[in-house]
């Protein structure tokens, strides 16, 4: 059965997400049009998780990652979980058992991670660096590597930075928290790691790091990124054409009872099937985050 520590975590600069628990696995969804297992699935191959490794996910939050790595490790490997805030550690409590599989979970800070030296074969960060602070970062980063063990792998996941400023009604409410890659591949070398590959994750405007920790006396050598991989966009579930058609006849009906026959229906279906496909793509995750987001900054204030 998945263990938890209850005793509360310490203070932290970073931003927690206590009551916003309850919306997170909505907004993954979202994010992810309900491919959320895929795209989990996708990061432990970037990994390169193998079945005896010891995992540690930072940020883990309702610990979906961490219960897809757990089943990427085997029975043999062993997955912990540390998030800041207790309700999303009860969440990832519950989903573990609900998925019955072995993952330790502890309510902890990213800037003193409650695990010895070289513990862990592989350490994953998801959406987490840009809920903190650029101190908290500083702190977070040699975190990581002093308890990874030489040779262990580092992935960092987070938003990019937008190439250029986006304008419109949209694009006020698409905002969230990001980081500009080269950003995250100086946090990590910096730290001591060295950067392997990074690129484009292949969902929304994801990207991600993955660096090593050097064996032997060039452990404290940092490197520049040695390979960009983009991965190609996950593929759109089953279920699109169907909820495509579904909002189609929905937008029809809406259409027929409230128009004038004279407005040509199939053009104004058309609109309206294309305005909720932007947002509920590109728009309504970035929004929802950005207020949950937002809300919590000001309760810190």
């Amino acid at each position: 059965m998945p263990t938890t520590n209850q005793t509360p975590a310490p203070h932290t600069k970073g931003l927690v997400m206590h009551s916003e628990a309850r919306y997170y696995d909505l907004l993954a969804w979202m994010l992810t049009l309900g491919r959320e297992r895929v795209f989990c699935e996708r990061l432990v191959a970037l990994a390169r998780l193998e079945p005896g490794e010891a995992v540690l996910d930072v940020g883990c939050g309702t610990g979906t990652l961490a219960v897809v790595a757990k089943r990427g490790v085997g029975v043999s490997g062993t997955v912990h979980g540390v998030d800041a805030s207790p309700e999303m550690i009860e969440r990832a409590k519950r989903k573990a058992a609900n998925a019955d599989v072995d993952v330790t979970f502890r309510t902890a800070v990213v800037e003193a991670l409650p695990y010895p030296d070289a513990s862990f074969d592989v350490v994953l960060s998801t959406l987490m660096l840009h809920h903190l602070p650029r101190p908290v970062r500083e702190q977070c980063a040699p975190e990581i590597r002093r308890v990874l063990k030489p040779g262990g792998r580092a992935l960092a996941v987070d938003f990019a930075t937008p190439a250029r400023a986006r304008k419109g009604l949209l694009a006020r409410f698409h905002r969230h928290g990001h980081m500009a890659l080269r950003d995250i591949v100086a946090l990590l070398s910096e730290a001591g790691l060295r950067v392997a590959e990074s690129g484009p994750v292949g969902v929304s405007d994801l990207q991600f790091v993955l660096a090593v920790r050097a064996r032997g006396a060039s452990e404290n050598e940092a490197s520049e990124v040695a390979a960009t991989r983009p991965l190609p966009p996950l593929p759109l579930p089953r279920w699109t054409l169907a909820g495509l058609a579904v909002i189609a006849l929905a937008a029809h009906a809406v259409v027929i009872g409230i128009a004038s026959p004279r407005i040509a229906l199939s053009a104004v279906a058309f609109a309206v099937v294309l305005e909720l496909l932007i947002l509920m793509h590109s728009g309504l995750a970035g929004a929802a985050h950005a207020l949950l987001r937002r809300r919590r900054l000001r309760r810190r204030m």
